[in-house]
């Protein structure tokens, strides 16, 4: 399905490349962007309840995941060697994402469980698209590439731990692990040029990201007769709002 998505990206902008009427004295290799910013990650909720890997966990049945949004840093490089093409290399640093579980029964008063959290960093390698030429002050463009999303820090939350325990599930504390994953990427944005003069080389940013990830979540805890896995496939697919200051070499 991920290469089938980025098929498709390839294929709508191939023909705008392949067009692309460029003079040669419009190349400079020496062009290079490079930005820094804040990032704001909006990870989806669409991952399936957890359970075991033959049967399915009754007080977990239809549990659904409810995933925190959360800020934090950007850093990207640009090199631009035609006015309409280039080639940028983000990295969008750690950002903290608890988790709950909506839609849970086992506890009278409540529908939700605190679960635990996981750090998520990603980098992406991109090819853009720019649609004005470089006199022009504002410079929108759009992007596509390949995404590597890291995820660590992985831990359950203290609550659900003694459910693992006071359920029966488990004989003591469990372990959650999520681990990485490779995925097509998308992006859209625009560069602002501040002014001319002194001003020329400084620019305002703002894009929107989006990122095919899945990975396999899974739960590990010590029984009586050994260990025991509950997992569930997490489709995180972040959206992620970056607004920064570009300088132009």
């Amino acid at each position: 399905m991920k290469r089938l998505r980025l098929a498709a990206c390839l294929a709508i902008l191939f023909p705008i490349f392949a067009t692309a009427q460029i003079p040669v004295s419009d190349v400079d290799l020496t062009r290079f962007y490079l930005r820094i910013g804040a990032s704001s990650v909006h990870p989806d909720d669409s991952h399936t309840s957890l359970k075991y890997y033959l049967f399915q966990d009754w007080e977990l049945y239809r549990t659904s995941w409810e995933t925190d949004d959360d800020t934090t840093w950007n850093i990207s490089g640009v090199w631009r060697p035609l006015p309409y093409l280039g080639v940028e290399l983000m990295h969008v640093g750690d950002s903290g994402h608890p988790l709950s579980l909506g839609n849970f029964r086992a506890r009278p008063g409540r529908d939700n469980i605190h679960f635990g959290r996981f750090s998520l960093s990603s980098t992406n390698l991109l090819v853009n698209w720019y649609m004005t030429d470089l006199d022009c002050l504002g410079q929108p463009y759009l992007g596509i590439g390949v995404n590597y999303s890291d995820y660590h820090d992985d831990h359950l939350y203290p609550e659900f731990q003694n459910y693992l325990i006071n359920s029966g599930m488990a004989t003591g504390p469990g372990h959650f692990g999520v681990g990485h994953s490779w995925g097509a990427t998308a992006q859209l944005g625009v560069d602002w040029r501040l002014g001319w003069g002194k001003m020329r080389s400084w620019l305002i940013n703002a894009a929107v990201i989006y990122v095919d990830s899945s990975v396999d979540a899974e739960v590990t805890f010590p029984t009586t007769l050994g260990y025991e896995r509950l997992y569930s496939d997490f489709n995180t697919d972040p959206w992620t709002f970056n607004l920064g200051v570009t300088y132009e070499f």
